[in-house]
C-alpha cells in the first residue's frame, strides 16, 4: 500500500470543512465571482474566472457560463431597467437561476428557421411550441435548477411575423421548483461526458407571459 509522507497533505482530502454559506473567506457571495453586473466594465475578469472554474470542474464551469454569460448577459444587454431591477442581483447571488432557450430540435441554432412562437394577444404574449421540432434542446440548467428561461421565438403580431425576439419566461415555481403550467421539462439523460450539466428539452403549451416579458432593449410593442 502506498504511504504518504507525514509532511505531505493528501490533496484528495479538503484542508478545511465548512458549509459554503457560512464561510465568508471562500463563499461565492464574499468573493463576488465576476457576474453580469461587474463584468460589464471589466469583461476580462469573467473570462478569467471561467477558465479557473474549468480547471476544477468542467460541468460546473458550463453551468456557470450559462447562468452568468448566456442568461445573465442576455438580461443585461437585451433587457432594460425593469428586467435589471427584477433579476440582476438575484442572478449574481444565485437566487434566480436561468437558462438560455435558443437551440431547437429541428433547427439547432439556425434562428431564422425556428418554430417557437410568441403571439401578441390582448396586451400579453403567448409562447407556444407548435411541433416536436420546435422543442428547445440541450438547455443547460433547465433540467434541475433553472427558475427562468430566455426563450427566443418568432414574434407574431396581427398575423405578421416580426422575427426572432427574446422573452423572459418563468419555467418553475420558485418555492416548489415544479414546472409552471403549460411548461414541459424533460431531462435529456446520460451523456458521453459532462454529466454534471443538467441538459433539458423544453416545450411550451400556449404559456401566457406579460408584456414586460419581451426583452426590449432594441425593440418594443406599443399597446
Amino acid at each position: 500500500m502506498l504511504s504518504t509522507p507525514s509532511r505531505w497533505r493528501d490533496v484528495r482530502a479538503p484542508a478545511r470543512s465548512f458549509p459554503l454559506s457560512t464561510s465568508p473567506p471562500t463563499s461565492v457571495h464574499a468573493r463576488r465571482f465576476p457576474t453580469p453586473t461587474p463584468s460589464l466594465s471589466s469583461p476580462m475578469r469573467i473570462f478569467a474566472a471561467h477558465e479557473c472554474a474549468a480547471l476544477a470542474d468542467v460541468s460546473m464551469a458550463t453551468k456557470m457560463t450559462v447562468q452568468y454569460n448566456l442568461f445573465g448577459g442576455t438580461i443585461l444587454k437585451l433587457g432594460t431597467k425593469k428586467h435589471h431591477d427584477l433579476l440582476l442581483d438575484g442572478i449574481d447571488s444565485l437566487e434566480h437561476v436561468g437558462c438560455f432557450g435558443l437551440t431547437e430540435a429541428g433547427y439547432g441554432n439556425n434562428a431564422v428557421c425556428m418554430e417557437t412562437t410568441a403571439t401578441f394577444d390582448n396586451g400579453s404574449f403567448v409562447i407556444n411550441t407548435p411541433t416536436p421540432l420546435a422543442q428547445k434542446y440541450w438547455i443547460t440548467n433547465g433540467a434541475v435548477h433553472a427558475h427562468w428561461a430566455v426563450v427566443f421565438a418568432q414574434l407574431l403580431i396581427g398575423g405578421r411575423n416580426e422575427g426572432i425576439h427574446g422573452f423572459l419566461v418563468r419555467i418553475r415555481d420558485h418555492a416548489t421548483m415544479m414546472p409552471m403550467p403549460g411548461v414541459t421539462i424533460h431531462d435529456m439523460g446520460h451523456k458521453m461526458g459532462s454529466n454534471g450539466v443538467d441538459n433539458a428539452k423544453l416545450a411550451f403549451d400556449h404559456v401566457r407571459v406579460p408584456l414586460d416579458a419581451l426583452l426590449d432593449a432594441t425593440s418594443s410593442v406599443r399597446v
